[in-house]
């Protein structure tokens, strides 16, 4: 579809532009990190533990309208172009996030999040643009940069949404958060070019061409592991600062979660970087494989941590292989896919990754619940090992269109 993106070498802007929507977008969405259960918490006389359940379900139901609408969405960027789906992503969201702040109750916070699932999905949208304008050999270095962009941002977002919070409070913090988003989606409506043809009626996508793809062997498996890529982190997302709450209770739980996920955002933005270069030399399949593994072994400490400052390490810890697992999950889906299919390709994409998203939450902040905060750790960290088995089990050595 643009095919002479790709030849004349202006891909490079535009790639450089979509850079830096998302990382201004990523930053946005995470601001909320560090203090969404001490917001929930706020909204009720709920005590620790009802406020990790509590926000465990907010966390997550944005993930279960984010499942069913994905799809959708993909087709539609096929069908019509993929930068007016990175804009409704980026600018409907700007919307939700700046209202939630003026939430009474956690109902109405539970239902903005439900349109806020319905309306994201700004990295899938950003991927299917960028493949399709891409050379399909420069697609790991594109994907790599595109996760440092989210890497950055989600190391940025939830330092100064810690901040914010504590030093001027919840409403104030969502309010910068959707300003953020707003500025993200500037910055692709006035500087990134897509020369979009729509195909032929008989080449258009429709539901039944994406149930097709979802469920075909090639497909499938990848599926599976992004959805468990995404459950990992959102297992933990909700109990982090009620965690760090509970080991010491007169600290600022908000901004020292925020410096616990900005720390590991800025490790996974570096092995993100160096990971898309490495990927046009080394295989993808091993680069998903031994970034499961060290992740699976990054999360075992965290069950042992009994202050903040061990928490805060351990969690950044975690980001060393974080780039290279999302690197190489989102390239070899992009190359899995026709350069016409990239929209639906990232759409059931981001459908599994809504499911972990919905799921993940949900389950960490009933385990940290049930069995201590400490054992949501472990719990993840399994996960990761049997992602890693998978991986080895599943899929091809090489994807189609790898270099090699």
């Amino acid at each position: 579809m643009n095919s002479s993106i790709a030849a004349s070498g202006s891909w490079r802007r535009n790639l450089g532009a979509v850079f830096i929507a998302e990382l201004l977008v990523i930053a946005g969405l995470s601001f909320g990190d560090p203090f969404t259960s001490l917001f929930v918490e706020s909204l009720g006389s709920y005590t620790i533990r009802e406020a990790s359940t509590w926000a465990g379900i907010a966390t997550g139901v944005g993930g279960i309208s984010m499942f069913f609408s994905a799809p959708m969405w993909g087709i539609l960027a096929d069908r019509w172009g993929r930068k007016p789906m990175l804009l409704r992503s980026m600018l409907g969201t700007a919307v939700v996030v700046g209202l939630m702040g003026f939430s009474p109750n956690v109902a109405a916070f539970i239902g903005l999040r439900l349109a806020h699932g319905a309306l994201a999905g700004t990295v899938a949208a950003a991927s299917a643009l960028v493949s399709s304008m891409m050379p399909r050999g420069r697609l790991p270095f594109a994907m790599g940069l595109l996760m440092t962009a989210v890497y950055v941002g989600n190391s940025v977002g939830p330092l100064f949404g810690g901040l914010a919070a504590d030093n001027f409070g919840y409403q104030a913090a969502f309010l910068i958060a959707g300003g953020l988003l707003l500025a993200g989606g500037l910055v692709v409506l006035f500087l990134v070019h897509e020369n979009f043809v729509r195909p032929p009626k008989r080449e258009r996508a429709s539901m039944g061409s994406m149930l097709r793809y979802a469920t075909s062997l090639r497909i499938l498996p990848l599926l599976v592991i992004q959805f468990a890529l995404q459950a990992g982190p959102k297992i933990i997302a909700p109990i982090v600062p009620l965690f760090m709450e509970e080991l010491d209770p007169s600290g600022a739980a908000a901004t020292s979660a925020g410096i616990a996920f900005a720390i590991s955002g800025v490790v996974a933005a570096a092995s993100a970087s160096a990971a898309g270069l490495l990927g046009e030399r080394v295989t993808l399949k091993k680069i998903l494989v031994v970034s499961c593994l060290f992740t699976f072994v990054a999360y075992l400490p965290p069950v042992w941590a009994t202050t903040v400052s061990q928490l805060i390490l351990y969690i950044a810890l975690r980001g060393i292989a974080n780039g290279g697992m999302m690197m190489s999950s989102y390239a070899m889906l992009s190359l899995s896919a026709l350069p016409s299919e990239q929209g639906i390709a990232f759409g059931v994409g981001q459908s599994a990754n809504a499911l972990g998203n919905s799921l993940g939450p949900v389950l960490g902040g009933a385990l940290g619940a049930s069995l201590g905060f400490n054992y949501v750790f472990a719990f993840a960290a399994a996960l990761y090992l049997l992602s890693a088995l998978l991986v080895m089990k599943t899929l091809p050595k090489r994807a189609a269109g790898e270099r090699g």
